[in-house]
């Protein structure tokens, strides 16, 4: 068990997400910076689907209620276990009453922490994600006991993870056009391509609109299939960023879709951030 002795700003559980229901409207969820999750369990020897905690720009005081070994990834929280520093990627050893305690994220937005064994909540359709609407809370909000799994892991002397060097200062995100980006005249293209766009506070999981608009004349369309990084325009010239918590169908044209590393890069960017699209060739 690990018990949340202070929740933090956004603290949520999250997995992979949740997969095969989005025909009945039930979004994916999931880590939003995947690739950060991803690495935290590998570097536990958990299986990839193990659930974490998500840790938003503050994050959680824990306390353990028995031995295991933890990873930290993703956004630099200035962790302190026992009041000590202690370092990111790497697997971290606690013992039984230690306290783990994460502050404000000093580069990036999101930390991943990962336990050996994983956080074992109750799954609903697959999946141990919170989800407003669907598990019982969005967050955690309150003091309360985490059940984890039981894992013989013991790290192995000379074994080193390769990590990749994420900067999460960098600005320029890569995108492939939509299926309603050749409706814009080459005007519309160009300024999408050459100017810069900032986070507005409207962000969270589930999308993140930017402060600059789109001046432009496009028709309404059927509602159509979207997917987190899909980015869509609204008839006032609105850009929001569908993000993990997404819904499954909207009605705006869809401008572009988001790489998978852009959309990690995306998930640790926070208000007034700047961003810059990046437009690849079309996939044929």
């Amino acid at each position: 068990m690990i018990e949340i002795l202070q929740h933090g700003i956004y603290t949520s559980i999250q997995d992979m997400g949740r997969f095969n229901h989005q025909c009945i409207g039930v979004p994916l969820s999931g880590a939003l910076d995947q690739q950060a999750f991803r690495i935290g369990n590998q570097l536990l020897n958990n299986p990839d689907k193990a659930a974490a905690l998500e840790c938003t720009v503050k994050g959680p005081k824990i306390r353990f209620h028995q031995n295991t070994y933890i990873a930290l990834t993703g956004a630099d929280m200035r962790a302190q276990l026992n009041g000590r520093r202690v370092s990111s990627y790497t697997p971290i050893e606690v013992h039984e009453n230690d306290e783990l305690e994460l502050g404000k994220a000093q580069n990036g937005c999101r930390t991943y922490l990962t336990i050996a064994g994983g956080i074992k909540t109750e799954k609903i359709l697959g999946s141990r994600s919170q989800f407003k609407g669907l598990t019982r809370e969005e967050r955690i909000s309150k003091k309360i006991l985490l059940p984890i799994g039981h894992s013989d892991f013991k790290p192995v002397k000379g074994v080193h993870l390769r990590i990749p060097k994420t900067a999460f200062h960098k600005k320029t995100i890569e995108v492939y056009p939509g299926p309603e980006y050749p409706l814009l005249d080459k005007i519309q293209q160009k300024a999408l391509a050459k100017n810069k766009f900032s986070i507005s506070k409207l962000n969270n999981r589930m999308a993140y609109q930017l402060n600059q608009k789109l001046q432009h004349q496009l028709p309404q369309i059927w509602t159509a299939p979207v997917l987190p990084g899909t980015v869509q325009c609204t008839p006032d010239g609105s850009l929001i960023i569908l993000m993990q918590d997404a819904q499954v169908t909207g009605g705006y044209p869809r401008l572009f879709q988001l790489t998978d590393e852009a959309l990690h890069l995306l998930a640790q960017k926070q208000t007034d951030d700047e961003v810059q699209f990046s437009i690849l060739p079309s996939v044929e």
